[in-house]
């Protein structure tokens, strides 16, 4: 098979641009690095009529966005991003609704297809589950306005390493590549990755809890299988979506890189040789659905 080709037969490289350094993404003439994708610069151009949505449904830290991205740079699966995130700092929505000058919850969704669906018709998004909840909460016609949906979900099989990540990014408060990087003293700390971990679960716990009571069987891709082999995971997307045959886009995201590094790994290895000898962990399995799944 050669380089760049998925398992599905479409070339991705050849619609995306993983050869060049997409750090500095740069559109329309404006030479400043693009840091956030809701910059109106990733926009499209038009306003072509939905054919079919999908959601990329995880948890922090699992790999949503180096996946989304990569997505997004094929050119025929929208532009996903993180278009319900109202957490923390970042309030993603919030900033999406003040550029559309949104009027009411459906008008945000109306005006965020018309500049985020690609020319085939395709728009895509990322949710963790508690921010997918609150904005079924606020907008109750949601999945009626993005119909249909397809439900992509991404899991970590490495539950602990996943914590680890979660807890790095709250020290350094850098979630992607794209966040500048500021000199920061990192600190082992036992307690925040045990409730990053338990934060995780709870999460993964919200999404399968979800589908199973709106009797929907995700796509699975698992962070392991799409680092490994990201045109393959791309591809099968691709091909789920029937999307092989559409004239892509071009316009491109900044594609985000891996953070993880040989403090991750230490943190990883500490956390389960303290794990082992804590009783109280012994006697407390995992609260994740997931082991009841071949995911």
């Amino acid at each position: 098979m050669a380089t760049g080709e998925s398992s599905s037969g479409f070339d991705v490289r050849s619609r995306s641009t993983e050869t060049r350094d997409l750090s500095e993404a740069r559109d329309r003439g404006n030479t400043a690095i693009i840091r956030n994708l809701m910059d109106a610069r990733l926009d499209f151009s038009g306003s072509p009529p939905l054919r079919k949505s999908y959601v990329v449904a995880g948890s922090y830290r699992c790999g949503s966005t180096y996946l989304c991205t990569r997505l997004w740079n094929t050119g025929v699966l929208g532009a996903p991003a993180e278009y319900l995130n109202v957490g923390g700092g970042r309030m993603l929505r919030h900033v999406m609704e003040r550029r559309l000058q949104a009027t009411s919850p459906e008008d945000y969704f109306v005006k965020l297809l018309a500049c985020r669906t690609s020319s085939n018709g395709v728009f895509g998004m990322k949710a963790h589950y508690h921010h997918f909840e609150r904005a079924l909460d606020w907008c109750p016609q949601m999945l009626k306005l993005l119909a249909p949906v397809t439900y992509i979900y991404l899991s970590r099989r490495d539950g602990i390493a996943q914590a680890v990540s979660m807890a790095k990014a709250i020290q350094t408060n850098r979630w992607t590549s794209m966040d500048e990087d500021v000199e920061t003293v990192l600190r082992y700390d036992e307690r925040l990755i045990g409730q990053c971990l338990e934060e995780i679960q709870q999460q993964k716990i919200g999404w399968l809890r979800w589908f199973e009571l709106n009797n929907i069987t995700p796509f699975v891709v698992n962070y392991e299988d799409l680092i490994t082999n990201t045109a393959s995971a791309i591809g099968s997307v691709i091909k789920l979506l029937d999307v092989r045959d559409d004239e892509g886009c071009e316009l491109y995201p900044p594609l985000v890189k891996k953070l993880g590094d040989g403090t991750n790994a230490e943190w990883a290895a500490r956390f389960r040789s303290e794990a082992l000898r804590a009783s109280s962990w012994r006697r407390s399995p995992s609260a994740s659905l997931e082991w009841m799944l071949d995911i």
